[in-house]
């Protein structure tokens, strides 16, 4: 009979996951069915164009192309993802590239909101689950979305979390802790900030041996190799200075920008009070002492990693720390503060404790749905921004494409051509190998492969039924959950006779 349960469970629990992928890469589609344009923006025309593409159809690409730096950026899964749709689509694809984001990106949020409530129980793992991924179904992070060439922001988040999953509570030099080191490794050819991945798991490693969970000199061996080899991957990041303009010169800019990335989603410092439940889940964890292998490690590593990511960030782009890019890593952490709050929730508390409990809680989630509602409320506004902006770059494009003149670039408003510096833009616009790789929407030219059209037509047409089944999934789920949940024991019967002497 357990074992049936056990099957039930895990059936319920796939069924869960899918539902919830649906729901999100649902609202995924539905943006990209909006306003995904095929005309390449901005960082594309660089980091695609002429990084790439140009090298890659010259015949002249190489492996130093594809770790050659962007920005500070290793964006090498980036470029290989790119040529490979390039290979699937016959031409540059950016919108296909976009279809794999969000597959990519609804993945590693489940995934990530999987490993995050493991540490609740019952109907709130369940919650906790369906909430985590309602926020992050939510578009703050639009220009992720609408942007092909950010794979890389989602592949930093699935490769990190990856390689906290696998190597959280693994024995060092293990088969598994040497695969959860690779997937770290992998991060930082994602994103520059990736080189805080083996940060993290250094860090959490040297809080398992100081309370005694991880002793031996492979242990010991292995934490240094950890610190040897983030050593090394800061000591490899470029110095960028096209970037210093962007960066924190002073504390005092460095503490704003952190405190801005810190509080958000609200606008106010005390915004901060959102990370509140997981400061004392993670005094509460470490005064517990747990095994290595108690899931509770892996929300004490995820809060070390996004607490990284937000110090990288406030350092490397003070002057411009709120941006929507960024918003991926930011719900990370209020998925954690989500779950951290609740698992308090779960404590034993008797008497005042509990009251004051739960109006802590009370208070901490009013704020924290305050939180959200705040920036939601312009998020519609900047896509519609954003879609407006493309059709018009889209014209401007096929206007100098089918004339050549150059009015159509360099007279025009400046968000009105796809980069920010017309002649550049002339020049990849007039290599011969770049205009044949441009999308047939621009051409005017038949797309090399019709299938694949149909492909991309069908996945972003059918958004609305991806959403449909994930919420049916989901119904059934909790309806299945809630239908199978035991009922409570009876109260025991007070015998007559001590009834009455108690009364």
């Amino acid at each position: 009979m357990m074992g049936f349960v056990a099957f039930v469970e895990k059936k319920r629990t796939s069924l869960l996951l899918l539902a919830l992928f649906l729901v999100l890469f649902g609202s995924r589609a539905a943006l990209l069915s909006y306003a995904a344009n095929s005309t390449p923006f901005f960082d594309e025309w660089d980091g695609d164009a002429f990084l790439l593409l140009q090298p890659y159809l010259q015949g002249r690409l190489g492996i130093a192309d594809l770790l050659a730096p962007y920005n500070e950026h290793r964006i090498v899964f980036t470029r290989l993802l790119v040529l490979s749709i390039f290979q699937a689509s016959g031409y540059w694809d950016v919108v296909l590239q976009m279809i794999v984001n969000a597959i990519l990106d609804s993945v590693t949020v489940v995934a990530v909101g999987y490993s995050l409530v493991r540490v609740l129980s019952g109907g709130l793992g369940v919650a906790a689950m369906i909430v985590c991924v309602t926020i992050n179904a939510v578009p703050y992070a639009y220009d992720n979305v609408l942007l092909g060439f950010n794979t890389h922001f989602y592949l930093l988040i699935s490769l990190s979390f990856a390689s906290l999953w696998l190597m959280a509570g693994a024995a060092a030099w293990s088969a598994r802790w040497v695969l959860g080191a690779l997937a770290a490794l992998g991060s930082y050819f994602c994103m520059a900030s990736g080189a805080l991945t083996l940060a993290t798991v250094c860090a959490l490693h040297l809080l398992q041996a100081v309370l005694g969970r991880r002793v031996g000199y492979r242990e010991a061996t292995g934490i240094a190799a950890l610190a040897a080899l983030t050593t090394v991957l800061l000591a490899l990041i470029p110095h960028v200075e096209a970037s210093d303009a962007f960066r924190a010169h002073s504390l005092g800019e460095y503490l704003s920008a952190f405190i801005q990335l810190l509080s958000w989603p609200a606008n106010f410092a005390l915004g901060m009070a959102l990370y509140v439940p997981s400061a004392i889940f993670l005094v509460r964890t470490l005064a517990d002492r747990p095994n290595s292998d108690d899931p509770r490690w892996i929300n004490v590593g995820a809060l070390v990693w996004v607490l990284g990511a937000i110090a990288a960030l406030a350092e490397g782009r003070a002057q411009w720390p709120m941006q929507s890019r960024y918003v991926d890593i930011l719900l990370i952490g209020s998925m954690i503060n989500l779950v951290s709050a609740l698992w308090l929730w779960t404590r034993r508390a008797a008497g005042k404790r509990s009251i004051v409990r739960r109006v802590a809680l009370g208070v901490w989630m009013g704020l924290f749905v305050l939180s959200l509602i705040h920036p939601q409320r312009h998020v519609r506004d900047r896509i519609d921004e954003r879609r407006a902006i493309a059709i018009a770059e889209a014209k401007n494009l096929r206007g100098y494409l089918a004339t050549g003149d150059a009015s159509f670039l360099g007279g025009a408003p400046a968000l009105q051509i796809p980069y920010f510096d017309s002649g550049h833009l002339r020049y990849l616009l007039d290599t011969p190998e770049i205009r044949a790789a441009l999308p047939p929407d621009l051409t005017g030219k038949p797309p090399p492969h019709p299938w694949v059209e149909a492909v991309k037509q069908t996945v972003l047409g059918s958004a609305p039924i991806w959403l449909g089944i994930g919420v049916l999934l989901l119904t059934l789920v909790v309806a299945s959950a809630t239908a199978t949940t035991p009922p409570p024991p009876p109260l025991r019967q007070i015998p007559e006779g001590l009834s009455d002497e108690l009364s």
